[in-house]
């Protein structure tokens, strides 16, 4: 038996939501041709060619149900869609995947050097592997970072340079990158855990029929079966999981900014460089940029800070991020906060730094009041220096740290930001 879908048109009331849930746009309203006793003006369309299976619709138009018969006993409508999947295990050729892939993020036109990190974890697998590493760039006129893409360490570039690309639209790259994994048959693909990763990330993992792990924190390669190991924090940085995507390809992963050092960069290094030819009337996207609006927000983004001032439970109240924030300007710094701080709703979570955050890299890390449980310590230990102020002299933090200072950072921190204003002014 083949897999089959398709439309109950009694039931059927053209509500539009199956189109919604469709993570590969293979689902469209039509009018309805004109039946007496029907007063639906609009009918679900699916394309079976471009159907995965998923299932999202049908679970969809169940729910509608559900929610419908509570109001009306029997009602004649939804549970419109039938699906039915042929029983037997999809089998595909692993063995004829290759290579190891990097998405290159850009946004606005600028290459995101969260590639540079990709690109450094994956030179180890693709070594494992004994396979090429390429990376896909994406973007209007972005052509010109394909070459720093090569001297930071990948074999091979695929550029998409096409103005539908300037804006990311989910529904656009989405069809992109499914259409060039179908074609080229990576065996890995690592995308950055970004805002922009994560929202399409999993579109392109059910669209190329294959699992994906996200927010992986540790990768490595079987060396027994060529498999990929993503390790990730789960029950909210309490045990770590690895994750394994045995049968199908490419291996999905979405690697967590700031998890890994960027690759050292080869000036000169050669590769090559493929263009692809994009051809968007071959999509069928539903949707459409209307505008940016850049956050009006003067804080520095802790994810690309040099130097971050995070409070924790030990301020005692919210009003002590004030002197957080004080201290944080007077070094041109970022602020960060602890987990406990942000669930309390001392802070918003954009600072939280964590398992359950953000994980950051920076030069200087001063973590006051932060007793350094190890969900915390996992998102910042990459710092080159850290000083911890603390009352505790026993916590966790002081075991990582450079420097420690042992006292009430509600007297020390005003004495540290007068002396630096006093140095300041005396230059």
């Amino acid at each position: 038996m083949a897999n089959e879908i398709y439309i109950l048109q009694d039931r059927c009331t053209g509500c539009g939501s199956c189109v919604k849930v469709c993570p590969v746009n293979c689902i469209s309203m039509s009018d309805r041709p004109k039946q007496e006793g029907v007063r639906w003006k609009k009918l679900a369309t699916i394309d079976v060619n471009k159907c995965v299976f998923c299932n999202a619709c049908v679970e969809d138009c169940d729910k509608l149900f559900e929610k419908t018969k509570v109001k009306v006993p029997n009602p004649d409508f939804f549970h419109a869609i039938v699906m039915k999947k042929e029983e037997v295990k999809v089998q595909i050729d692993t063995a004829s995947y290759k290579g190891v892939w990097c998405f290159a993020e850009q946004r606005h036109g600028r290459l995101m050097p969260t590639i540079f990190e990709l690109l450094h974890v994956a030179k180890k697998l693709s070594s494992d592997l004994n396979e090429d590493l390429s990376a896909v760039l994406m973007g209007h006129q972005v052509s010109q970072y394909a070459q720093d893409i090569l001297e930071h360490g990948a074999d091979k570039v695929y550029v998409l340079d096409h103005p539908i690309f300037e804006h990311f639209l989910d529904e656009v790259y989405t069809c992109a990158l499914t259409d060039l994994i179908k074609r080229e048959k990576p065996n890995k693909l690592l995308m950055p855990a970004s805002i922009i990763g994560r929202s399409f990330a999993s579109r392109v993992a059910i669209a190329a029929q294959t699992g994906i792990t996200a927010d992986a924190t540790e990768l490595s390669i079987n060396q027994k079966n060529g498999t990929l190991h993503a390790t990730r924090p789960s029950f909210g940085g309490n045990l770590m999981a690895t994750i394994l995507c045995e049968k199908h390809r490419p291996e999905m992963a979405t690697v967590r900014p700031m998890s890994f050092p960027r690759a050292a960069r080869q000036p000169g290094r050669k590769g090559e460089i493929v263009r692809v030819t994009v051809d968007p009337s071959q999509w069928n996207i539903r949707s459409k940029f209307v505008k940016y609006e850049a956050e009006k927000n003067e804080t520095i983004d802790i994810t690309a800070a040099e130097k971050i001032v995070s409070g924790g439970r030990g301020l005692g109240k919210p009003e002590g991020f004030k002197i957080i924030e004080e201290f944080a300007q007077t070094i041109g710094a970022a602020v960060g906060a602890s987990r406990p701080t942000v669930d309390a709703g001392w802070i918003p979570y954009k600072h939280q730094v964590g398992l359950t955050g953000r994980t950051v890299r920076p030069k200087l890390y001063i973590a006051c009041g932060i007793s350094g449980q190890i969900q915390h310590l996992a998102g910042m230990s990459s710092a080159e220096v850290v000083i911890a102020i603390n009352k505790d002299p026993e916590c966790p933090m002081f075991k990582l740290a450079t420097l420690s200072v042992e006292g009430d950072l509600y007297e020390l921190i005003p004495l540290i930001i007068q002396e630096i204003k006093r140095v300041r002014d005396h230059k």
